[in-house]
Formats: structure tokens, sequence, C-alpha cells
């Protein structure tokens, strides 16, 4: 975990990136507040107040030497810090130059090309057509077992009962009094009505 630059203390530390227009990267923490920080330099003793904004966090690892981070480059000027701008400089033109040379500008769009410039293959299309064929397939066989199911519990007589033959001579009820007489039988007559 990095160090807060306010546990610095009394070791010397140095700026990463170095400081601009300052030879000797080696200083000491005077004082730090909420909105600057005041740091000397070892060899020069020169003083330097840095906006808090641009430093940045401490290196855990002390060896060879304590680092800062600073949030970007700066540079000493005039007897401030300030942030560093590298400039460029443009090359002069030439005494007898010809033309300035056009840099390269497309005039129109590159075409844009088809991942897949081939039309599907019948092969594809067969393939679809049997998966569909097959599907149907399936769901008369399945509407026939249902059917043929439906059929075997209806000549069962409902959830799971034995089959029994179903006839008017096959069916008897037996009737009896109280005091134990023999039981008849007496076919019972379905009645169909149309």
């Amino acid at each position: 975990m990095p160090l807060l630059f306010d546990q610095v203390g009394r070791r010397s530390f140095s700026f990463f990136p170095a400081i601009v227009g300052i030879e000797h990267n080696e200083w000491l923490l005077r004082r730090a507040t909420w909105t600057e920080v005041e740091v000397v330099n070892k060899k020069s003793g020169q003083e330097l107040l840095i906006p808090r904004r641009f430093v940045g966090e401490v290196s855990a690892i002390e060896e060879p030497f304590l680092i800062v981070g600073l949030v970007k480059e700066l540079e000493y000027r005039e007897g401030a810090v300030w942030p560093h701008r590298r400039r460029v400089i443009q090359m002069p033109r030439a005494v007898n130059g010809g033309l300035p040379v056009r840099s390269f500008a497309p005039h129109a769009p590159a075409p844009v090309v088809g991942i897949r410039l081939e039309p599907p293959t019948k092969s594809r299309a067969w393939k679809r057509i049997a998966a569909c064929v097959a599907l149907v397939l399936m769901l008369i066989a399945a509407g026939i077992l249902a059917c043929v199911q439906a059929v075997e519990s209806h000549m069962r007589g409902g959830r799971g009962a034995p089959a029994k033959a179903s006839g008017a001579h096959d069916r008897f009820t037996t009737s009896g009094s109280a005091r134990g007489q023999e039981k008849e039988q007496t076919p019972k007559i379905d009645r169909l009505l149309y």
C-alpha cells in the first residue's frame, strides 16, 4: 500500500518525473497543507511550493531511495512551478521550395466486403425441410399414441380398473333380505338410449 505524502517525514525523496529546470532531484519535506506542499532541495537549499493536485502517490519501497510521483511533468520557471509544455518547433520552408506536399486523403470510403458472398447451399435447405418433416411425423405419432391410450382407458372403465366384458348378461346384482336369506342373482339389463 503506498504511503501518504504526509507520512514521508524527514526522509529524503525524489520526484518522478523530475522537475524540469532543477538539476539535483533530492528533496526534504518542509510542510504539507491540504492545498500545497513545501519542499526543500537537499543540495541547493532551494524552496518550492507545489500545488497538492500535482502530487501523486509515494512508493512503498525505499531502496535505493523514496520516490514521490507527480501527476504531471512540472517545470521550474520564473521562481514558480508550472506544468511543463513540450514545444514543437515548425521547420521553416526552403527558400526555393516547391509547392507544399499534400497528405494522402482517400476520396471515397473503402468498399464494404460481405463475409459471405455465396448464396446458401441446397443441402442446407434440404436439412431444414427434413427437420420439419421429422417434427410433423413425431407429432402425428404422439397423437395416435394418445388416442390409443384414451380408448384403452375407456374400455377398462376408468382409472386403471381391470378390463371386463361389457355385456348385459355378464353383470349381476345381488339382492337379499336382512335375515340372511340366500342371495339371488338377477341379471342387470343395460338400457341404451339413442
